[in-house]
């Protein structure tokens, strides 16, 4: 456990990389290490989710939206187990407890104030004092609906991993406990069929002249693969929440909620930087407003060509992303348009009213490049 958890705020991301004299990186932002850009990422994704929840609750009321967002949720989860499970079984190793926290799909540390309190062979038990999806959820996110993720998210990646696996919460942040406590168990019975299975499966392959590939060797922190593994959870959550929408109430309605809601957060995004930027005495200019995004750059975690930055102008290129990349992946076709189209100019006027952006080529819309355009109204 650290000895003193900071929330992933905006202003709190930004202090950490001012301290060790971030400079920009492509794109013109600033370049993050591996555990800003996990917070960062971290704090988008969740504020994304909360205002996504928010604005179904805005059209269904609360007991309307919240099987809505549980069936999001767990349809999201099961997409997050499967993969899993994937990885694991393809290493030829058992689907139990400790892979499947091994092979978690990010790196949980970096996001929040872990700790392991009991570990059994197949019992694993963590407290939670710190978490950088409840700092953003926490006073954005209906507390039904928050409770409603938390309570399903876990649940549903363990099961749809190995059935035989039950996770329960004794507390919950977002019920207003002090911590979270999550618990990991299988039947040790159970325990040793996975094991026999995944040592059949090694054998098979080993026969076939195709050996599995077995433990990955240690992991060295990376920006790139930080950033992506998170954008990864920000995909999966909002393709899941327009698919669950299109299915629940049709294109034209889905297609408003998802606007609605994207357009909000970038207000959101926007005013948090606005008003941090004015606490520092910065001007609320182009370069203040680029140099700073509250979306840093990480690597190679996207790429950014033809960079322009003026004092009246900003340009880039995207060759590359992440984001494109999974939603390519999982077909989420014009429904991903809003997550761009809106938040990212409403972002830009609310840091300032007299900032423009523009979207002429996006991936997301069949072009072979997003180019993203800046300017300063004269």
């Amino acid at each position: 456990m650290t000895s003193e958890y900071v929330p992933a705020t905006y202003s709190n991301n930004l202090d950490q990389m001012l301290a060790r004299g971030a400079k920009p990186g492509q794109g013109g932002h600033l370049e993050a290490t591996p555990t800003e850009a996990s917070l960062a990422l971290v704090r988008l994704q969740a504020s994304c989710w909360s205002f996504l929840a928010a604005e179904i609750a805005q059209v269904y009321g609360l007991e309307g939206a919240e099987p809505i967002i549980r069936e999001i949720v767990r349809r999201a989860g099961r997409y997050r187990g499967n993969e899993i499970r994937r990885n694991v079984e393809k290493r030829g190793l058992p689907l139990d407890v400790p892979h499947l926290l091994d092979y978690w799909d990010y790196a949980t540390d970096e996001a929040v104030d872990l700790a392991e309190y009991d570990r059994e062979p197949q019992y694993y038990a963590h407290e939670v004092p710190g978490c950088g999806f409840w700092d953003q959820m926490e006073g954005l996110c209906p507390q039904p609906l928050a409770v409603a993720m938390c309570e399903e998210i876990h649940v549903a990646v363990a099961k749809e991993y190995n059935p035989a696996m039950d996770v329960w919460y004794p507390a919950l942040l977002s019920r207003g406990q002090a911590r979270c406590i999550f618990r990991w168990e299988m039947p040790d019975k159970e325990a040793e069929r996975a094991a026999k299975r995944a040592h059949h499966a090694t054998k098979a392959a080993k026969k076939a002249g195709q050996p599995l590939a077995g433990e990955r060797g240690p992991q060295k922190p990376d920006a790139a693969r930080s950033y992506s593994a998170i954008a990864r959870l920000h995909v999966v959550f909002y393709h899941y929440a327009a698919d669950q929408l299109l299915r629940t109430v049709g294109e034209d309605t889905t297609d408003d909620i998802l606007r609605r809601a994207m357009r909000k957060w970038g207000s959101w995004r926007g005013q948090e930087m606005r008003e941090d930027h004015q606490r520092r005495g910065w001007p609320l200019n182009l370069e203040s407003f680029i140099t700073y995004l509250d979306d840093p750059a990480a690597g190679d975690a996207w790429v950014a060509e033809n960079v322009t930055l003026t004092p009246t102008e900003h340009s880039k290129d995207i060759t590359e992303s992440a984001y494109s990349e999974w939603f390519d992946k999982l077909a989420t076709g014009r429904f991903a348009l809003p997550l761009f189209e809106e938040a990212l100019p409403a972002q830009a006027q609310a840091y300032n009213p007299a900032l423009e952006m523009s979207i002429p080529l996006l991936m997301e819309r069949g072009d072979s490049v997003s180019r993203f355009v800046y300017s300063t109204r004269s």
